[in-house]
């Protein structure tokens, strides 16, 4: 006779513990990829160390940098001198004091050196521009890292779906065979050989967990995040297969990667250097100039012969102005420019071939990720009709078993086969993302 008041029992504890573990999802914090993008580029050390670094570069990008404005100078001076002279000859003979306060401006001024402020200019705007170009790349490399990171996560968690589906058909079927034994239709080596199965599968769900908590820390490094931090991953592993145009990759992979970015800033620091050595040999114009005033004092410890009283102390000041004008033009200098002009053309011509040869290496990398991508895109068909294959076959040994025809040993073969089925597509989901985030990263694309 069935007791209802036992089931109503069960059910109330069946829908406790539901709500208990629904309140506990809802404490948990969850993770997505935006989110930990988002959180990456807050905490990234790397990124705050690249944003100072922007701000040093402009800083840097001023006029007075290429020393085209005046500069002024204020000096000081306080000096002091007391001398006893005990020579018969000298015209001071005695004890005498000498001292001075004064100051003066002194200014400077280059009206002219050939165009050299210009092209130091232009350096220091392109010096500002590589280290934006830099910080970009900094952030790129950082998201592509999360995002295969993000995905290994949900890749472990995926395949802890899969060990949890096949434990579920060996407690099935150990319960089945428990049954049978129990009407005398199964003996106990069938029952062992179940009973190893679910170890087993166990073994294989526990050091899945470890693989999960494995791929969770190794996210939560790369996020900077301090502490045990507990975030529920709620999306699944999943592709949406694209049709790639390859030319239109390549000619975005031409603007937008960050190497050939940096290589093409380098190539144009170098050609305005060779402009700066090209403008070495022309004169340089300067104006100096200053305005100073000084106040003496001297004081000359003797009597005066005439009236027999002490020496008085004697004041004096002075006020001097100049204005200067300079030209300095190096005629010759033993060749040593010209041959400084010829190493910057040189490193002109070296950094043009360092930007080809990057060229031509990306297009061939995105040539093989393409290839690779589309092989995978493949392969995740084939894993599609391989799992159901899988699925049939499972269903078909099942009926088998139960008539006796197979034994526990084929079944759990096919078993194995199912689960390997599974990894596959598991693998090849996996394997078809990361391969899609390293073409973003080639062309530049994360920043979008």
């Amino acid at each position: 006779m069935i007791n209802f008041r036992i089931i109503h029992r069960f059910y109330l504890v069946g829908v406790l513990v539901l709500l208990l573990a629904a309140s506990s999802l809802e404490a948990q914090e969850a993770m997505s990829l935006e989110k930990a993008i988002s959180l990456g580029l807050e905490n990234n050390f790397k990124i705050k160390v690249g944003e100072q670094n922007i701000r040093i570069a402009s800083n840097n990008n001023t006029w007075a940098r290429t020393g085209r404005t005046p500069t002024v100078d204020l000096n000081g001076v306080f000096s002091n001198t007391m001398i006893n002279d005990n020579n018969e000859a000298s015209f001071l003979n005695g004890a005498f004091y000498n001292g001075s306060l004064g100051a003066s401006l002194d200014g400077r001024w280059t009206v002219f050196n050939g165009g050299r402020f210009q092209i130091a200019k232009k350096q220091l705007e392109q010096l500002v521009g590589q280290q934006e170009v830099l910080q970009s790349a900094e952030s790129h490399n950082l998201i592509r890292e999360i995002v295969q990171r993000y995905y290994e996560v949900l890749f472990q968690k995926e395949r802890l779906e899969v060990l949890t589906e096949v434990h579920k058909l060996s407690q099935y079927r150990l319960q089945y065979e428990q049954t049978k034994q129990e009407f005398g239709a199964s003996n106990s080596y069938n029952l062992i050989q179940f009973q190893s199965a679910i170890l087993t599968d166990s073994t294989n769900l526990v050091n899945q967990r470890v693989q999960i908590e494995i791929a969770k820390r190794n996210l939560y490094n790369v996020l900077d995040l301090s502490g045990f931090p507990n975030y529920n991953f709620l999306d699944r592993l999943s592709v949406e297969p694209e049709q790639i145009n390859s030319e239109k990759l390549k000619e975005t992979l031409s603007e937008e990667n960050y190497t050939l970015k940096s290589l093409m800033v380098i190539q144009e620091l170098d050609q305005l250097n060779s402009e700066l050595e090209s403008v070495s040999g022309k004169p340089t114009i300067s104006l100096s100039g200053t305005l100073g005033f000084s106040e003496g004092l001297f004081k000359f410890f003797k009597e005066n012969p005439a009236t027999g009283e002490q020496f008085k102390a004697n004041f004096n000041n002075r006020l001097n102005l100049g204005v200067n004008a300079n030209l300095n033009w190096n005629l010759y200098d033993g060749g040593v420019r010209k041959q400084n002009q010829q190493n910057a053309k040189i490193q002109e011509e070296i950094s043009e071939l360092n930007f080809l040869e990057a060229t031509a290496e990306l297009n061939n990398q995105l040539d093989i990720l393409l290839t690779n991508y589309q092989l995978q895109l493949d392969l995740l068909k084939l894993t599609d009709d391989q799992i159901a294959l899988a699925k049939r076959n499972m269903e078909m040994t099942d009926d088998l078993f139960k008539a006796g025809r197979v034994t526990s040993l084929d079944y759990r073969t096919i078993q194995n086969q199912y689960l390997n089925a599974a990894f596959n597509k598991v693998n090849a989901i996996y394997n078809l993302i990361i391969t899609k985030s390293e073409i973003d990263w080639l062309t530049g694309r994360f920043v979008e």
